[in-house]
């Protein structure tokens, strides 16, 4: 059954196989990819602190217009939720990431998006500022 959603990438989503094998070790996205198919694909994969979730729609898979009336060219959108919620709350915490048509673009935006928010703050010694 777990194999189920990764059969339906590679026969109908080749594109997004590739783009997923770029961001799994050693091309292995078995070992760092959840995908799920309902209403299109889903794909969950997990850092440290964020779980992130990218939803997929080949252009076609709808009505040929979008919500503003244009054509459809598919979707390709990224959201983020914290793993633990902070100190005093009871949720995780969310955003919303870069999204767009189903493109190559909008992938590398995607990933460009989630480094951004993996990086974190280095904090500079008084020393270090003085070279």
């Amino acid at each position: 059954m777990k194999d189920k959603p990764f059969n339906i990438i590679r026969a109908e989503y080749p594109e997004l196989l590739e783009w997923l094998k770029s961001i799994s070790r050693y091309d292995k996205i078995e070992d760092f990819i959840m995908p799920d198919y309902k209403d299109g694909v889903n794909v969950t994969f997990y850092t440290k602190d964020h779980s992130y979730h990218i939803g997929v729609r080949k252009k076609g898979e709808r009505d040929n217009l979008d919500f503003n009336g244009k054509e459809d060219n598919g979707y390709l959108g990224c959201t983020v939720q914290t793993r633990k919620p902070r100190a005093g709350e009871d949720w995780n915490r969310g955003n919303d990431l870069h999204d767009g048509d189903y493109s190559k673009e909008t992938w590398q935006k995607i990933v460009s998006s989630i480094l951004a928010y993996e990086l974190v703050k280095v904090v500079h010694t008084p020393r270090e500022l003085n070279k």
